[in-house]
């Protein structure tokens, strides 16, 4: 399975970046979402930044793999944030209210100096 995601640590949040431009294809998404899952579901997540800067195309399968992910660091008290959407993805989310269920920063950086404490950190 190729990676889907390219993963870094930073202090104690996990940045992971999405390597696709289109997540599309059924296949590509359910490798992208079980990569993710892996993430979460190690054990060493503590808090969790996911770029998207450089996908321009998001299917609703797509999304619902976001919403999936959202409700395992939910049960997990992981803190989750999404970042770098394009305009018209996150136009998306507001028209489907999904910006109400997600975290959304413009970038990396202020993702990662709005989680509580961490500012100090970086």
């Amino acid at each position: 399975m190729p990676p889907r995601i390219e993963v870094k640590k930073q202090a104690d949040v996990t940045l992971v970046l999405c390597q696709d431009a289109l997540l599309n294809d059924e296949l590509a998404i359910q490798e992208w979402g079980d990569q993710l899952m892996s993430i979460v579901e190690n054990g060493t997540c503590q808090k969790l930044v996911l770029n998207f800067e450089k996908v321009r195309l998001m299917s609703s399968s797509a999304l619902r793999i976001l919403i999936m992910l959202q409700k395992k660091t939910d049960a997990g008290e992981i803190p989750f944030i999404l970042c770098g959407l394009r305009d018209e993805i996150l136009e998306v989310f507001k028209i489907t209210n999904l910006d109400t269920l997600f975290n959304i920063r413009k970038g990396p950086e202020e993702a990662i100096r709005s989680f509580p404490y961490l500012g100090e950190k970086i």
